[in-house]
């Protein structure tokens, strides 16, 4: 996270990507697999107040884990992915996609993936602020590659 257990961000419009995957079953078991519980088909897009610093409660997971054409369909090569509770009562996997600059991936933004459409629950629009604290322990994640 950028310093600290807790932060505080401001929900953002998203491309609309993280939901057009996780219509397909096949990809939204695979993330369910990956996060522990159920995940709505969207995601929730969270600007920063600054760029993300990693720790060991951080995991990776490869492109190919999802599929063997991820990379090919989505032009993300891998994903690092944090335990966090929004709002101190909902659970969901913070991520940030490795991903060529030019598609826009902001260093400083985060999605939410969650078993509760977070925007309906929260009452959110575009601009409004959200806290976020992280859940995992340290040194909890396999280790993670450098982004290439």
């Amino acid at each position: 996270m950028t310093g600290g257990d807790e932060l505080s961000g401001a929900v953002q419009p998203g491309r609309e990507l993280g939901s057009e995957l996780l219509r397909d079953p096949v990809v939204a078991e695979r993330f369910e697999a990956i996060a522990g519980f159920a995940v709505v088909p969207v995601t929730l897009n969270v600007r920063l107040p600054g760029p993300l610093a990693r720790d060991g409660r951080w995991r990776y997971v490869a492109a190919e884990a999802i599929a063997p054409d991820w990379r090919e369909r989505t032009g993300q090569t891998g994903y690092h992915l944090l335990d966090v509770l929004v709002a101190r009562r909902y659970r969901a996997v913070a991520f940030q996609a490795d991903e060529p600059d030019d598609l826009g991936y902001p260093p400083d933004q985060i999605e939410l993936l969650s078993d509760t459409h977070l925007r309906s629950a929260l009452g959110l629009a575009d601009g409004d602020p959200i806290e976020i604290a992280a859940i995992g322990n340290p040194g909890t994640g396999p280790p993670r590659p450098a982004p290439s």
